[in-house]
């Protein structure tokens, strides 16, 4: 055996230590385990080298980390899109972080394993691509018939397959269905028959939740790097906040369902447009829809009939997506231990810390999330 041989040896043991370890997630638990001293924002002593140490910076006082995962069938490959910001909520992508800064723990609970660096790869991501959540109210309103003798949720799924089929390469889309709840079904993907089969399962029932359906778009989209955005369109006021009132009440009521969701978009720098469909709406549901638009950045259009929605959908949202600022990320990436099995498909839990030494000591923090093997 040579010497190239047993290095390549050497760098897949811990890989094929997590696909031993790993094998067993369907059934093994995923509590979170007990934070280090230095992530509950205690000083330790060094980091591991040669991560990035900057001991003239002082203007950083506190890290935030957010992150979310991606699975690439074609290569095996797991991906993790990570998003640094300061104190201020200004971004750190411009600091000279690496594989050392940043520690990858896949299921982070009854039979953690911690990936060694040497077998990850860190680099930044800036594409032009658009990365949006479409997201369809199915509530029972959605049953009535609109002016074409078609009920909302048809005319809903004819302009939504038309926003899909507008999909240039390399944009990707999430497909979240709302009602009483929010799910997302179908994560995001550019294979748009796909995206046309996720659309063709609505079904009209159930309440209208506002909140929830911001909620579930911005962990749809999570932090992949791009022009993102959630589209959300509805035909009614929201029925579930707890927080009875406008924008005028709950945009200062924590408890409001309503203020937890901009908060999550907000955070995740998501913007949001809206589409009010039909004449269902009062003012204040009106209100609600442009007070998401206005204070993510986003917009509102109205849509009385299906002939405006179609033209929102084809034209006008398309091109308000074109021209988003694209948001960039950290990416690390390493192979899976857990690849696609036939018929089964897994997610894979995973916890992301990240360390950073200053003239204010040894900064942290730390953020969960899952990639799905199909």
């Amino acid at each position: 055996m040579n010497a190239k041989t047993t290095r390549s040896i050497l760098r897949r043991i811990p890989l094929l230590l997590a696909a031993a370890a790993l094998w067993c997630l369907p059934g093994c638990g995923v509590d979170e385990s007990s934070p280090s001293p230095a992530l509950q924002g205690e000083p330790v002593q060094g980091l591991p080298r040669p991560a990035f140490v900057n001991p003239a910076d002082s203007q950083v006082t506190r890290l935030e980390l957010a992150a979310s995962g991606e699975f690439d069938e074609a290569s095996g490959e797991a991906q993790i899109f990570a998003v640094v910001r300061d104190q201020d909520g200004n971004s750190l992508l411009d600091f000279d972080f690496n594989v050392y800064n940043f520690t990858v723990t896949l299921n982070p609970g009854s039979a953690p394993l911690t990936l060694d660096p040497a077998v990850t790869q860190l680099g930044r991501d800036t594409v032009g691509d658009i990365v949006v959540a479409l997201v369809i109210d199915s509530s029972g309103s959605m049953d009535a018939v609109t002016e074409t003798g078609q009920t909302r949720m048809q005319v809903a799924k004819d302009a939504a397959k038309l926003f899909v089929g507008l999909m240039q390469p390399g944009d990707r889309t999430a497909v979240v269905d709302f009602s009483s709840d929010a799910r997302t079904v179908q994560a995001l993907t550019d294979d748009q028959t796909l995206l046309n089969t996720a659309i063709d399962q609505f079904a009209a029932t159930g309440a209208t939740n506002i909140g929830a359906a911001v909620g579930e778009a911005v962990r749809a989209v999570g932090n992949r790097p791009g022009r993102r955005a959630a589209v959300l369109l509805t035909d009614g006021d929201d029925t579930v906040d707890t927080v009875v009132g406008g924008p005028d009440v709950w945009l200062n009521n924590s408890a409001s369902s309503r203020f937890q969701a901009l908060q999550l978009a907000q955070k995740a720098g998501l913007r949001v447009y809206t589409v009010g469909l039909g004449d269902g709406l009062s003012e204040q549901g009106l209100a609600d829809l442009r007070a998401f638009a206005d204070e993510t950045g986003g917009e509102f259009f109205p849509a009385p009939t299906a002939a405006s929605l179609n033209t929102a959908f084809r034209e006008t949202i398309p091109g308000e997506l074109a021209q988003l600022p694209p948001q960039e990320t950290f990416v690390l990436s390493f192979q899976s231990p857990i690849g696609s099995r036939p018929g089964k498909s897994v997610d894979v839990p995973f916890r992301l810390a990240i360390l950073y030494a200053n003239a204010n000591g040894t900064l942290g923090d730390k953020t969960s999330g899952a990639y799905r093997v199909p």
